[in-house]
């Protein structure tokens, strides 16, 4: 009897889940148009650049989108080697009465 493939069926791969608007906008966050245009020269970046322009690009570019996924990569890996965090699409903020706002208030009261 065949099981069905669980939802987390590529867990080693970090794009997995994630857009490639995702991509393109969390770079635009980090970069800015300019500095993302000089990081991978693609006119779609330097020349009157969208969300949009960018998207319908890369998804016909395979080279161009290949280069998109390396830097978003390299990207979050140093978020996550600095502290910082790339936005998650499923991530829900926190509600003040959670378990975890709870401990933390908890122990700053004990200081």
């Amino acid at each position: 009897m065949n099981d069905p493939q669980p939802n987390n069926s590529q867990p080693n791969n970090p794009l997995h889940g994630v857009t490639l608007k995702a991509m393109v906008e969390y770079l635009v966050d980090e970069y800015g148009w300019e500095r993302l245009g000089e990081r991978i020269r693609i006119d779609c970046f330097t020349y009157d650049p969208s969300i949009n322009s960018s998207l319908k690009f890369l998804r016909k570019t395979e080279w161009a989108r290949a280069k998109v996924e390396r830097l978003y990569l390299d990207s979050i890996s140093y978020d996550e080697r600095k502290g910082k965090r790339p936005p998650e699409a499923t991530e829900t903020p926190a509600k003040p009465g959670s378990v975890w706002d709870q401990a933390r208030r908890r122990d700053s009261n004990e200081d």
